[in-house]
């Protein structure tokens, strides 16, 4: 019995987290105009290239994340542990965080 609570719990939880979902649709014109706001200095072209590396990056190890799933506050520090795994500098991966969060303020996420 102990076996297949050893076997079947690693199984259990690698099924739960993290949601998986289809790939994240580019932002629209209002969100773009909102993060431009919320960061200075993010412009269409850096949430177009978060958007980008996120669709190229991500899929590689896991399906593509549930951005709603994860709150706001999360984020910065898994894209930290993710940006490393993946050999991505500080610019690409700000670019990431950004078009996440945008997206998921986007989709109603706080």
């Amino acid at each position: 019995m102990l076996a297949l609570v050893l076997v079947t719990v690693p199984f259990m939880g690698s099924g739960c987290y993290p949601k998986v979902a289809p790939p994240p649709v580019a932002l629209s014109a209002n969100s773009v105009a909102s993060a431009a706001t919320r960061w200075p200095g993010v412009t269409a072209g850096s949430l177009s290239t978060g958007h980008d590396l996120f669709l190229a990056n991500c899929d590689v190890c896991h399906g593509y994340p549930d951005l709603t799933a994860i709150p706001d506050a999360r984020w910065p520090n898994i894209l930290e542990k993710m940006a490393k795994k993946s050999h991505l500098g500080a610019e690409e991966r700000d670019a990431i965080l950004h078009f996440v969060l945008a997206s998921r303020w986007e989709q109603g996420a706080r």
